[in-house]
């Protein structure tokens, strides 16, 4: 083959090659770039933060991510009041909480062996959560945090400040709005990238994964930073899944023995740990109603 020959060879392949190139990236599943621009900074953080670059790019690419401003817009503007606690000390719903403990008995008395903590609290703590886990959330986690993520960014800002109630869009309730925004930035990027790491580490479907508007995940509801601490593997399988009642059982107790929930002794004390798990006294007051409910007959 002469010189020109091989010329002409070498560059029908190169042709050859790009044109197959631009076919395989046509039809996959992930663009060239972010699914959204918004995303890209995020994209690189994530990469410096020590994630595995084809995996966090693989996921940005993907055509499930994608802002929720309203998302972020109705969270900022909900209210703990407006919550109806009652719901759950009905006869039907207290009924099936002592169902549940009839059903997960042999989990729930691991959990009380191992860590001192009452199958009542265990699982009033998971009905007024997720009812038992009928309800987990239906906003697609990975979207929530990485919206939360970025909402120091402008553009996103005015997204999600767009379809604010019109008695929140005097200058006072703005500022504090803009409050509650900033201080969800920097929680958002730790969510996300403990969720990123859950996923990576269990081999999940980050798209399938679904919670609450503040990206709270699972029956028991924990935000994904809170995992890595307080998690436990109930099952013995080796992983924590937040989805598994055996797991999800042994992590509500894991969480209330690591604030020293069996060396309290007041109901005040006890009250202030219920707390931390959801900022609302009356949240607090709804766990403690159930589960002196729950004790007169699965004591």
């Amino acid at each position: 083959m002469t010189c020109w020959s091989r010329k002409i060879f070498n560059r029908k392949n190169a042709l050859i090659t790009a044109a197959v190139t631009l076919i395989i990236l046509a039809g996959s599943t992930f663009p060239l770039f972010a699914a959204d621009p918004l995303f890209a900074n995020l994209e690189k953080r994530l990469i410096k933060d020590g994630l595995d670059v084809e995996f966090v790019r693989d996921i940005y690419r993907h055509s499930s991510v994608k802002l929720e401003p309203n998302i972020i817009s109705v969270n900022l503007q909900w209210k703990e009041s407006t919550v109806n606690y009652n719901q759950f000390l009905d006869k039907k719903t207290v009924a099936k909480a002592k169902a549940y403990i009839h059903k997960h008995r042999e989990a729930l008395d691991a959990a009380d062996k191992r860590f001192g903590v009452s199958p009542a609290i265990i699982v009033a703590i998971l009905t007024v959560e997720t009812r038992l886990g009928t309800f987990t959330g239906n906003y697609h986690t990975i979207n929530v945090l990485s919206t939360m993520a970025v909402a120091d960014n402008l553009p996103v800002q005015k997204k999600i400040f767009a379809s604010l109630l019109p008695e929140n869009t005097d200058a006072d309730s703005l500022k504090q709005l803009m409050k509650r925004l900033n201080k969800r930035v920097d929680r958002g990027y730790r969510d996300l990238k403990a969720l990123l790491l859950y996923v990576q580490e269990n081999g999940n479907d980050p798209f399938a994964i679904k919670g609450s508007r503040e990206g709270a995940i699972g029956i028991p509801q924990f935000l994904p930073s809170n995992i890595s601490q307080y998690g436990h593997d109930g099952n013995n399988d080796g992983m924590v899944d937040l989805f598994n009642h055996e797991d999800a059982i042994a992590t509500v107790a894991s969480f209330l023995k690591m604030h020293h929930w069996n060396k309290t002794g007041t109901e005040e004390e006890k009250g202030e740990i219920l707390f931390r798990y959801n900022r609302s006294s009356s949240y607090v007051d709804a766990i403690y109603a159930l589960c002196s409910r729950l004790k007169k007959n699965n004591s």
